[in-house]
């Protein structure tokens, strides 16, 4: 292990990637400053570890109510353990930086603080409503951190800082893979290759790979259908996608609860990679055999056999059609010998241009392929694949349905599972057409295609028999009804379920209202037994004034009255904060002005408040 001195642990806690990025952009940040700097997950750092290191900046992101990401959990059970003396970590010195809701992160700075830690700069917590966004807090923070840094903790007698403009040595390199590979014959894998019927000449079709990847704890899933759900005509493609999930041979079946979300991993198209290839000129490399095993480490979620070859690698793990961050902006400037292009890239990232930025990146959706293809000197070598291109990480969606209804499936001992999935394709200022890499991998799939996925668990739960006899108020838009689904189904496998109240709103009633015969079906089947369940449904393009989900919970407010002082839960998903802000004010102004305040705040404590929103 390091000497503490000059030392730095950057730990991350990540659900999109967002935090992962920073916290790689920071631990950069200090080896520029003669640090020591190891960045890595917080689930796979012991507390012991904290102490090893002069500095530790935690960068992390919430998902749900507040909760901390998956990849933080064990990490925090430890950070609680009651056993830990009050001043154990009174050596710590820290500092955070948040993204989203702050919840998570002011409960982290409360039990660091318990533990005798002692922050060395404020931490600071970033939201995507600020005017700048997360980009443009985070670059002003970082330049803040630099100078405490540097005023604090100056490197070494004799040493600079190392300039932005020399590339730092890559953290994960294949060099040792590519050069055992470039004294080998690669061998024509003809196992895919169909015949033209024009002209006889062999090709490949431009379908992704179908191999099964190596996912850790993951499960084997067998699609068994593919069904759109609004009209051939209608402008959104939204998809009921089923999976039919064995038993593995030694071990239970798959037993998903309401909230749990199933992972699926997209491949990339071979005429993008072949692109690719052409562009960064590693035709004569693609397809040599590669032996990850020779590489002194790889990234934690690299998802690829040990023997592969570049190309396969592209094709099933680099996210080449992601939207470029800035870091891979500026790491594009060290590869390229056009002066222009290397300071038009450099622009990127300065914080007067972060505007720019947006404009050029994020706004108009160009991908990591346009990019290269627009700056044609950039030519990054093969052996930095790993270090400046972005792994393609899972998509998670939640499971839309529950109960009895997950539990059959076509075979033994297996769990059928329904994915409410909205297609992503549009057009941006470019004008050109725009997919997601996961709804056009979903789109190439044929029923009987095979694939590895993996479970993610809800973190704040709402099913079960004791939750069953509460009222439930489900507030849900578009594809966010899928967990509300999940979470009817499952009550009504409960004896007397309390009542239920689901508000849902989209655009258009004749295309887009999900599961509409159902519904009826699902409030015959409450009524049964004893319980109630109400629809209602707010269609904003239907009429000339713009009705949504929550002016008809304000309108119902009478109604939640009389649940609210039963502990009722309140769950809202979507693909909006600003949805889910303003049905919790139609929930609760209504409420507190129609009574003794303090009284029906009190009342307001007792009821539970689930939210998933992406």
């Amino acid at each position: 292990m390091a000497s503490r001195e000059r030392s730095v642990l950057v730990l991350y806690g990540s659900e999109t990637g967002n935090a992962q990025d920073i916290a790689e952009e920071l631990g950069r940040l200090c080896q520029r400053l003669h640090f020591e700097s190891h960045v890595d997950e917080l689930d796979a750092t012991d507390l012991n570890a904290l102490l090893q290191h002069q500095l530790v900046i935690f960068v992390v992101s919430t998902t749900g109510q507040g909760d901390m990401p998956h990849n933080s959990l064990v990490f925090w059970k430890k950070l609680l353990r009651k056993k830990l003396p009050p001043n154990c970590l009174s050596r710590l010195k820290y500092t955070c930086f948040g993204l989203g809701d702050s919840t998570y992160l002011k409960k982290l700075v409360r039990r660091l603080d318990q533990l005798g830690a002692a922050t060395f700069i404020d931490p600071y917590e970033a939201d995507e409503q600020f005017p700048d966004g997360i980009d443009g807090s985070f670059v002003r923070w970082a330049e803040d951190l630099k100078k405490h840094l540097l005023q604090h903790y100056p490197p070494p007698s004799g040493l600079e800082p190392i300039p932005d403009d020399t590339i730092l040595p890559p953290r994960w390199s294949l060099a040792p893979a590519l050069g055992a590979a470039l004294g080998k014959i690669p061998e024509l894998d003809l196992s895919s290759l169909t015949i033209s019927q024009t002209n006889g000449t062999p090709t490949k079709p431009n379908l992704p790979p179908d191999g099964l990847l190596p996912i850790p704890a993951g499960w084997t899933a067998t699609m068994t259908a593919n069904e759109r759900l609004t009209p051939q005509e209608h402008w959104q493609d939204v998809r009921l996608v089923t999976f039919d999930i064995p038993a593995p041979p030694s071990g239970e079946r798959l037993r998903p609860v309401p909230g749990d979300c199933l992972t699926l991993y997209p491949k990339n198209f071979p005429n993008d990679v072949q692109k690719l290839i052409d562009l960064m000129e590693w035709n004569s490399i693609a397809d040599s055999p590669l032996d990850l095993s020779t590489c002194k480490s790889l990234p934690r979620n690299l998802y690829s056999p040990t023997s592969c070859t570049l190309r396969d690698l592209l094709l099933n793990n680099i996210d080449i059609t992601a939207i470029p961050r800035r870091s891979f902006l500026k790491y594009m400037s060290y590869f390229t010998s056009d002066e222009y292009h290397r300071e038009r890239l450099l622009e990127f990232n300065m914080p007067e241009y972060i505007d720019e930025y947006f404009d050029y990146a994020t706004r108009s959706r160009r991908s990591i392929i346009e990019v290269l293809d627009e700056f044609t000197s950039v030519k990054i070598p093969a052996e930095r694949l790993l270090d400046v291109f972005p792994l393609i990480r899972g998509r998670d969606f939640s499971i839309a349905n529950g109960g009895a209804t997950v539990t059959q499936a076509s075979q033994d001992n297996a769990t059928r599972v329904d994915l409410l999935v909205a297609m992503v394709k549009y057009r941006t200022v470019l004008r050109k057409p725009r997919e997601g890499l996961c709804s056009r991998y979903l789109a190439s799939l044929a029923p009987g295609s095979t694939l590895r996925v993996s479970h993610k668990p809800v973190l704040s739960p709402i099913h079960g028999a004791a939750n069953a006899q509460r009222p439930l108020i489900a507030m849900a838009t578009g594809t966010g009804v899928a967990p509300v689904r999940c979470l009817v189904h499952e009550r009504l496998t409960h004896p007397s379920p309390g009542p239920m109240v689901i508000f849902f709103g989209n655009r258009n009633r004749a295309a887009d209202f999900f599961f509409e015969d159902e519904w009826r079906a699902l409030a015959e089947d409450a009524a049964k037994r004893g319980s109630e369940l109400l629809l209602f449904t707010a269609f904003s393009r239907d009429q000339r004034e713009k009705i949504y989900v929550q002016d008809l919970v304000r309108r119902e407010s009478p109604r939640l009255e009389g649940l609210i002082p039963q502990r009722a839960i309140f769950a809202v998903c979507g693909g909006s904060t600003k949805m889910a802000d303003a049905c919790k004010r139609a929930v609760f102004e209504p409420f507190t002005e129609n009574g003794d305040e303090v009284v029906r705040k009190e009342m307001l404590g007792g009821i539970t408040w689930w939210q998933e929103i992406w």
